[in-house]
């Protein structure tokens, strides 16, 4: 057999296998290996690469010899004239980085967290991966099966739609880590992606993507949360969609632990007991098996079940125990307010608003379960909404560890709820614009519609299978419970000494907080972000349900100042949904610009849609300055005074 190696390459590669960086270390082990005589699929387990990764460096080598390694690389081994030879056949590569920078590719990266104040280097996703040689079969695979995963159980983890993206880029980033440590390269892919700046995300997005990582590998255990400082960096608004997504890129990870990008994902099917996903491919046994090991995380954020099923194989399901139906004392008539009086103790105004808006949510089920009147899914979302607004008021006088798994038991359920509702409030204003719109073809949006018709199936599908599922009996059993039994959870009054604990005591600075929060917004309401304006909505929605859920034991002007509050939400919303709805277009027609080739559709209806919502954004953003000047007038203040002063 003809030598594959010269005498120089081989000595030069085994010098670099002893002393180099991992990345090169591995490279050139897969090029002695190859020297051996064995086959790409033969080296690829022993490197922890897959069998494409081999075949990219082996043609890589015989177009460009030993220049595939770094000049300083081989400095140490060849002689210089040499060096200089590979020097000139060396091609640039395009866009990265020259000179000194904070994280140089040599450097290992320790396991501690960087330090957020020190100088990072500007990379892009792209030269992040060329420089920390991550392996881009595996990464993209691992990417279009999380993307997949993503849209089969949209109506499960709830993430918005821009989120999508991001858990591509979390997909690919997942193993950045692997040249530097294949057995830690969770915690030092971690480590790599904040000790550089990525130029494609936001501060918050690039700090969820380090944390996906780090939760990508190993058995997952609730006690790592406690101990994962990426976790724990993040703010609590976006903790849950970090989980989400790092449960999404584990299982999809394990779909191609064989490493060989032939496993694909088939038709998934919504049965009563959870999502079945056909597994297909030559090694989908092993792959399948992986996933559903690590589902693990999946499984602590969700009700229902996932199982990957490989071709040919039978479903198996976990075996729950039967929940019976609950047999709490709801009421026979539909009660019309919960009924707080002012001598009440918090805990137990609490458990009555919690009981009415819960009331509420079960009234609404079976309509939200049949499907033909969407405003029963509405009005269940936003008694589950309610709830949990109730908890930021009442929490205080419960027992944290009593309520925490209702807490968790409404998130899920808002969740599933909330992935459908989306949907119909896009699908109407883009209806409701159709019908005011001349009927001429640029006005045609049915390649929109149909597309989020399809997302609406999938999501309703996976809303009725966490309906269905045993978590959500079991949620409703046991919180009707905890709510018609007085004083459970409740934390005890000292009885020797004077506390606020009754609704009159504590509700006038309650609701003052409230305001004084909602209030702090005139200083920047002139020039406010999007953002900002956002934060604006749900604090005005948190003043708003505090005054709805105390509004029995408050002035009659109450009235006048949550009609005054709706206004200005209102606005807020249809500002919020207009935002939504131009990302959701945008990325809409990106993805028709990938296809466009394959498949002719006219889009002309869908950009026009476009700029007319971007038009309604301006239009409400420009006219948000007067609507703030009418709600933070004196006579607003004035009734709210008067409401707060009968306690």
């Amino acid at each position: 057999m003809k030598q594959r190696l010269t005498d120089q390459e081989r000595f030069t590669l085994e010098s670099i296998a002893d002393q180099g960086r991992p990345a090169l270390v591995r490279r050139a082990r897969l090029l002695l290996l190859w020297g051996r005589g064995l086959a790409p699929k033969e080296i690829a387990p022993g490197i922890g690469l897959s069998v494409r990764r081999v075949y990219h460096w082996l043609r890589a080598y015989r177009e460009r010899r030993m220049a595939i390694f770094p000049v300083e690389a081989l400095s140490g081994s060849r002689p210089a004239e040499t060096v200089r030879e590979a020097e000139s056949a060396r091609e640039p590569v395009v866009g990265v980085h020259s000179g000194a920078s904070a994280v140089q590719e040599t450097a290992a990266v320790p396991d501690a967290m960087p330090n957020a104040g020190a100088e990072r280097p500007e990379v892009t996703i792209e030269e992040l991966c060329q420089r920390y040689d991550v392996d881009l079969a595996h990464a993209r695979h691992v990417a279009d099966l999380a993307l997949t995963l993503f849209d089969v159980t949209i109506g499960v983890h709830g993430l918005s739609r821009q989120r999508r993206a991001l858990v591509e880029t979390a997909a690919m980033l997942h193993n950045v880590g692997f040249a530097l440590s294949p057995a830690k390269h969770h915690t030092h892919g971690r480590d790599v992606i904040l000790a550089h700046r990525l130029v494609e995300l936001q501060e918050v997005e690039q700090s969820i993507v380090a944390c996906t990582t780090a939760l990508h590998r190993k058995r997952f255990k609730t006690k790592r949360l406690d101990k994962e400082l990426s976790f724990l960096a993040l703010p609590e608004a976006v903790r849950a969609d970090a989980l989400s997504m790092a449960a999404l890129i584990r299982m999809a990870d394990g779909l191609d632990y064989s490493q060989s990008q032939t496993t694909r994902l088939g038709d998934a099917e919504v049965l009563s007991q959870g999502i079945a996903v056909a597994v297909l491919g030559p090694v989908c046994a092993q792959d399948a098996a992986r996933a559903q090991q690590k589902a693990d995380l999946w499984h602590h954020l969700f009700d229902v079940q996932l199982r990957f099923v490989a071709e040919g194989e039978p479903v198996i399901w976990d075996q729950l125990h039967e929940v019976e139906k609950p047999e709490f004392g709801l009421a026979k008539e539909k009660l019309k307010a919960p009924g707080v009086l002012l001598e009440d103790l918090m805990s137990e105004a609490g458990r009555k608003v919690l009981r009415f808006h819960f009331q509420r949510m079960l009234d609404h089920e079976p309509g939200t379960r049949l499907g033909e009147d969407i405003e029963e899914l509405h009005d269940m979302r936003v008694a589950t909404r309610r709830m949990r607004a109730a908890f930021r008021v009442f929490g205080p006088y419960f027992e944290s560890d009593k309520i925490k798994p209702f807490l968790k038991g409404l998130r899920r359920t808002g969740r599933a709820l909330g992935s459908v509702r989306d949907l119909d409030v896009f699908m109407h204003k883009a209806q409701v614009y159709l019908d005011k719109a001349l009927q001429e073809e640029q006005f045609n949006l049915d390649p929109l519609l149909a597309s989020w018709q399809q997302q609406r199936q999938a999501a309703r599908e996976g809303m009725l299978a966490c309906l269905d599922g045993k978590r959500y009996q079991r949620f409703v059993r046991d919180f009707g419970q905890f709510l018609w039994t007085a004083g459970a959870g409740a934390v005890p009054v000292p009885a020797d000494q004077p506390q606020p604990h009754q609704v009159r005591h504590v509700v006038p600075a309650l609701i003052y907080g409230r305001y004084e929060v909602v209030r702090g917004y005139e200083t920047v309401v002139e020039n406010a972000s999007i953002a900002a304006l956002h934060a604006l909505r749900i604090d005005c929605k948190r003043l708003r349900y505090s005054l709805e859920f105390f509004r029995e034991v408050l002035g009659s002007e109450v009235e006048d100042v949550i009609d005054e509050v709706v206004v200005i939400q209102d606005h807020l919303g249809n500002l919020h949904d207009a935002d939504v709805a131009c990302h959701l277009l945008i990325e809409f027609l990106n993805q028709w610009s990938e296809r466009e080739g394959r498949e002719r559709i006219n889009i002309g209806g869908v950009t026009h849609y476009l700029v007319a919502k971007q038009n309604e954004l301006r239009t409400l953003l420009d006219s948000f300055p007067e609507a703030w000047q009418h709600f933070n007038r004196p006579e607003m203040r004035r009734k709210l005074a008067l409401a707060v002063s009968t306690l």
